[in-house]
C-alpha cells in the first residue's frame, strides 16, 4: 500500500501543485503543440520515478507519462467542466491501481478481493444508505414541500429575490450525507454543529419582515430532511451490528 500512496501523491503533486493555470491554458489553446503537455507528463513520470525509490523500475514512470498524455489529450478536446474533470481523474487513478498491481504482482488477489466486496454486508448495508438519503429521500422531500416551495419561490420573485439554480438541492444531499456519517460513526455531536452552522449561514437571508414564509419552509424542509437522516442513518446503525 505504501507504493500505491506515493504514487498517488505523486500524481497530486503533480496535476495541481506542479501545474500553474498558464499551463493549463496554453495546453488548452494550444492542445498537442503545447510544449507544456510534454512537459507536464515528464514531470509525472519523474515524480512516480522518484517517489518509487526502485531504479530498475522504470517501465512503470514510462508507463505513467505515456497515459498521462493520451488522457490529457483526450481532455483538451472535452469541455472544461465538472463531467470531463471527474473522467479526467478516474483513468489517471485507474492506470496507477492498474500499475500498482501489476508491479506488486497482486493480480491473483483481485477475483478473491472482489468476491469479497461483492459478498460483504457492511459494504451493502453502507451503500444502501448513502444512496437512500441522496436520491429516493431527494425525490421524497421534493415532493413533501413543493407546494410550500412554490409560494416561497413566488414571493421572491415578486420581491426581486433569486437564489442559485438547484443550490437547495445539492445543499441538501451534502446536509443528509454528513448526519447519516455522523449516526453511523456515532458523533452524534456534529449534527448540533452542523445545526448551529446552518442556522448562522441562512440568519442573514431570512431576517426582514418578509422573510416568514420562507423562513417556515426552510424550517419544515430541515426537520424533514434530519429526521430521514438520522433515522436512515439508525437503521443503516443497526444492520451494521
Amino acid at each position: 500500500m505504501l507504493l500505491l500512496i506515493k504514487w498517488l501523491c505523486a500524481h497530486i503533486l503533480g496535476d495541481f501543485a506542479l501545474q500553474p493555470s498558464r499551463f493549463v491554458q496554453h495546453k488548452r489553446r494550444y492542445k498537442a503543440a503545447s510544449g507544456y503537455l510534454y512537459l507536464h507528463c515528464l514531470v509525472h513520470a519523474a515524480l512516480v520515478y522518484l517517489f518509487t525509490g526502485m531504479w530498475q523500475l522504470w517501465l512503470a514512470p514510462v508507463a505513467v507519462g505515456v497515459t498521462h498524455y493520451f488522457i490529457d489529450l483526450w481532455k483538451l478536446h472535452q469541455k472544461d467542466d465538472a463531467k470531463s474533470f471527474i473522467i479526467d481523474q478516474l483513468l489517471h487513478l485507474a492506470v496507477l491501481l492498474l500499475l500498482w498491481i501489476q508491479v506488486t504482482g497482486n493480480w491473483a488477489a483481485v477475483w478473491p478481493y472482489l468476491q469479497a466486496l461483492l459478498n460483504n454486508r457492511q459494504f451493502w448495508t453502507l451503500l444502501f444508505g448513502y444512496a437512500a438519503i441522496i436520491w429516493p429521500a431527494a425525490f421524497l422531500l421534493g415532493f413533501a414541500t413543493r407546494r410550500w416551495r412554490n409560494q416561497v419561490q413566488d414571493a421572491r420573485l415578486s420581491n426581486g429575490k433569486t437564489s442559485l439554480s438547484e443550490a437547495g438541492r445539492w445543499i441538501g444531499i451534502f446536509e443528509r450525507i454528513l448526519i447519516l456519517t455522523f449516526v453511523v460513526t456515532s458523533h452524534y455531536e456534529g449534527i448540533g454543529f452542523l445545526i448551529a452552522a446552518k442556522s448562522i449561514l441562512r440568519f442573514n437571508d431570512l431576517k426582514g419582515n418578509d422573510t416568514h414564509r420562507e423562513t417556515e419552509y426552510v424550517l419544515i424542509g430541515t426537520l424533514m430532511s434530519f429526521s430521514i437522516s438520522i433515522f436512515t442513518g439508525l437503521a443503516v446503525k443497526y444492520l451494521l451490528q
